[in-house]
């Protein structure tokens, strides 16, 4: 299961498994959110669910759909998939160590969106048997505050295919180090 690196900066975010029972509405949001934008159209149930229930989360692995939050504030939710399940070229599929991640955030503005993205970023690359994050940005233009979020994380975009998404890859080299933010991470937890 996944969970936060122990850091005193990183103490008001919280991660916890999705569950089913209780998070219906607020992954339905988020959903409506990512896919709708402003637009007033319901996000439908069909297929939502069954995608969660092949995502169980277990105590050996990182794998699962959790929810991150500042205090009791819903952030974002983050999906780890191996990265098979990603629809990525086989090129990436052969690396050891690699994940999967895709983000949707319940507000693109939360100023707390990109501390709490790096604390699970470097809290993941400080997990046993992990040694890069890949994810994809589909349906993003490259000016979208999500990908500014990903490139202050340390992704960087990789060389794209003409029949495939674009691939961003996040590793230890290329994460920043926290003591060199920490006064910046310290400010926006202050406000």
């Amino acid at each position: 299961m996944f969970t936060l690196t122990s850091n005193p900066p990183y103490g008001e975010f919280a991660v916890r498994p999705v569950c089913k029972q209780t998070d219906r509405s607020l992954i339905r949001e988020i959903f409506r959110k990512e896919f709708y934008g402003s637009a007033l159209l319901s996000y439908p149930d069909e297929g939502l669910w069954e995608i969660y229930d092949s995502m169980e989360t277990n105590d050996e692995d990182v794998y699962g759909a959790y929810l991150v939050s500042y205090l009791d504030r819903p952030l974002f939710l983050l999906e780890i998939h191996p990265p098979i399940q990603m629809d990525l070229h086989s090129y990436y599929l052969t690396e050891p160590g690699t994940i999967g991640i895709y983000c949707f955030y319940a507000s693109g503005s939360d100023p707390m969106n990109l501390p709490g993205f790096r604390a699970c970023i470097g809290s993941l690359l400080d997990h046993p048997g992990v040694d890069q994050i890949l994810t994809t940005s589909n349906h993003m233009p490259h000016e979208d505050p999500r990908v500014g979020i990903l490139e202050r994380s340390g992704f960087t975009r990789l060389p794209k295919n003409r029949d495939r998404s674009t691939v961003y890859r996040c590793t230890q080299l290329s994460f920043p180090l926290l003591s060199d933010t920490s006064g910046r991470l310290s400010s926006l937890l202050a406000h």
